[in-house]
């Protein structure tokens, strides 16, 4: 089962990539508050969706001209080291280039990029929290791995270390 849920949360971080700029949104949850400050990494006007339909809750934020986007699902829980485990090594059997430690990220952290469509991706725990994160960059101002790293500390900085509380869904305005 929890293998299973390893897989479809890679297909949906990897779904979100390429979404096409449109009428800016804003729905919030509890995972889309992980980075506080999203129009520092997006843009004024960013789209902000967030879902409570995976895990402990997932964001998507993608600037208004839709060079620069980015994903996030967070999986809490006593198994969460469990489940960083797994992302991890599905993400390694994927990538072309191999993971490289990331150690000032919450527990223990592994990015992968030089992916297509300037993708990098980053898997972090900390604490009961595992999140899986996706972003990308066609923004000459700033690489895909930049802005995930940007992102990921971010979401390491404001995860508590008993685990984000489901919830919160919300427009924000």
């Amino acid at each position: 089962m929890v293998r299973a849920i390893s897989v479809v949360a890679l297909a949906v971080v990897l779904a979100g990539c390429g979404k096409a700029a449109g009428p800016s949104q804003t729905t919030t949850n509890a995972a889309c508050a992980l980075i506080a400050q999203p129009e520092q990494l997006f843009g004024a006007g960013a789209e902000i969706v967030g879902a409570n339909d995976i895990g402990a809750g997932s964001c998507h934020f993608g600037s208004q001209d839709g060079r620069r986007g980015g994903d996030i699902i967070v999986f809490d829980g006593t198994a969460a080291a469990t489940q960083y485990r797994q992302l991890a090594q599905k993400w390694a059997e994927v990538n072309r280039s191999p993971l490289q430690s990331v150690p000032e990220l919450g527990d223990e952290a592994q990015l992968a990029g030089d992916l297509p469509g300037y993708q990098t991706q980053i898997v972090l725990r900390k604490g009961q929290s595992t999140v899986a994160l996706l972003a990308w960059s066609g923004d000459p101002q700033i690489g895909g791995d930049d802005l995930a790293l940007r992102m990921a500390t971010a979401v390491a900085q404001a995860l508590p270390a008993s685990g984000l509380r489901r919830g919160g869904a919300g427009k924000a305005g």
